[in-house]
């Protein structure tokens, strides 16, 4: 591909949440490498941290998106099992090591590997920069590029690609399945998969949110029980019920002492919400039943396949409203403003 191409999309040219159309000029493509045309990329609550700097310096400009779906339109000779026109997805995560004696990228967890590169927001090795899914091209390496099943829609399968993945991920790493008793804290962007997930690989699933006003949604989602964390008598009634808590909120207030109660005795709570702040627990919270709290980031290439395959057989998709990419600022603004029921997604082009 020529290197004088122009990829056009929509940047934060610094620090904030109001982007301007922006142009770059990709890396070229390698022999590995994939290009796509992208019709569809999720607005993540990360995306907003990154833009904000919340989680730390970022790099700008910044083209944010890590949930990118859309058609293969180039590749590079040593490109394996893909081919043009494929329908394909991009998470957060666009290049690692691949070394054999890297034991994560050996076990497929390429996330955890020390020099593994971010969509956006990030460098390559050779100190080129990352450029994300709000714009109409991108070029990654191919291992990191996913078939989407022909089951799932473009703007539905699109949040399955951090979101989505995310909240399964615990469930493999942890072995969590049939019959277990699963409770998903926060029921938002990640949490609303978190418990079709947990349906689906046949747990018992209790919903925990902050007020009663989505117990309808949990349980069109698939929670089989409901808990107001707010009421004391709930919350007593239900101390050492769960086995396992996917905790997908980052309410900043959230009284961690109480929600590990719901534990049993060798219960396991995974954290995949990620707040700006330090979260705090009294020792005790864990030692006094032998709990566990662990955190997870996004999956590995296994965990992509694995968990694209479950949402095939059981029509798993993200619930989403489409915005076309010229309203991004409008996506913006109404996202800070808690409005998506329950994913944002930016139609970029038509398919």
């Amino acid at each position: 591909m020529s290197s004088s191409e122009q990829f056009h999309g929509y940047a934060a040219l610094e620090r904030g949440t109001h982007l301007k159309q922006f142009s770059y000029t990709p890396r070229p493509l390698g022999d590995e490498d994939v290009q796509i045309r992208i019709t569809h990329c999720g607005m993540c609550a990360s995306d907003i941290h990154q833009m904000t700097a919340g989680w730390g310096s970022g790099i700008f400009p910044m083209v944010p998106g890590h949930e990118i779906v859309g058609k293969v339109e180039a590749i590079g000779p040593k490109v394996q099992g893909l081919k043009i026109g494929d329908r394909v997805g991009v998470g957060p995560n666009c290049w690692s090591c691949r070394r054999d004696d890297c034991r994560d990228c050996h076990n497929q967890d390429e996330p955890l590997c020390p020099k593994k590169v971010d969509t956006y927001n990030d460098r390559y090795p050779d100190g080129v920069q990352t450029f994300g899914g709000y714009c109409d091209r991108v070029r990654v390496l191919s291992h990191f590029v996913f078939p989407i099943p022909d089951a799932l829609s473009s703007a539905g399968a699109a949040p399955l690609l951090c979101a989505g993945v995310t909240t399964f991920t615990p469930f493999v790493v942890h072995n969590v399945g049939k019959g277990a008793k699963v409770g998903v804290l926060g029921i938002g962007g990640l949490g609303h998969l978190g418990l079709q997930w947990a349906k689906a690989l046949g747990c018992e699933v209790w919903a925990l949110s902050s007020s009663d006003s989505k117990e309808a949604e949990a349980r069109s989602l698939g929670s089989d029980h409901y808990i107001n964390i707010n009421k004391d008598d709930v919350m007593n009634a239900h101390e050492r019920k769960l086995d396992f808590i996917l905790a997908t909120g980052n309410d900043v207030k959230m009284d961690w002492g109480r929600i590990l109660k719901l534990l049993r005795s060798d219960g396991h709570c995974c954290l995949v919400g990620i707040p700006e702040t330090d979260i705090k627990f009294h020792p005790f919270s864990l030692i006094s039943a032998r709990r566990t709290f662990s955190g997870s980031s996004v999956g590995g290439v296994k965990h992509f396949k694995q968990m694209f395959q479950l949402a095939a057989e059981k029509g798993i998709e993200s619930k989403v409203q489409v915005y076309p990419l010229d309203k991004v600022n409008e996506a913006i603004k109404d996202f800070e403003a808690g409005k998506p029921r329950f994913r944002f997604v930016l139609e970029i082009s038509k398919e």
